[in-house]
């Protein structure tokens, strides 16, 4: 099973990959700039795939540690990054 992590997946396109690699199997990892948007981007997946292994952080892109916290968080959400 494929872990991605996706960046700015609270809405638009990041939304979108999110659902279309729930719908393949895959851990999800959402992440976004507010607390707000993460959990209810996370109520909304995990009520359309509620079998689906998924997880939200919260990461400004442009702060490299919030970056390596991301990454971090799925790796002890799921084991692996592996995009």
């Amino acid at each position: 099973m494929k872990t991605i992590v996706i960046t700015g997946s609270t809405r638009g396109i990041g939304r979108g990959l999110a659902t279309e690699f729930l719908k393949r199997g895959c851990n999800v990892v959402i992440s976004g700039r507010t607390a707000d948007t993460v959990e209810r981007a996370l109520a909304e997946l995990r009520r359309d795939f509620p079998a689906g292994r998924i997880a939200g952080h919260l990461c400004d892109v442009t702060d490299i540690s919030q970056v390596q916290s991301l990454w971090d968080a799925a790796v002890a959400a799921f084991g692996q990054v592996d995009i």
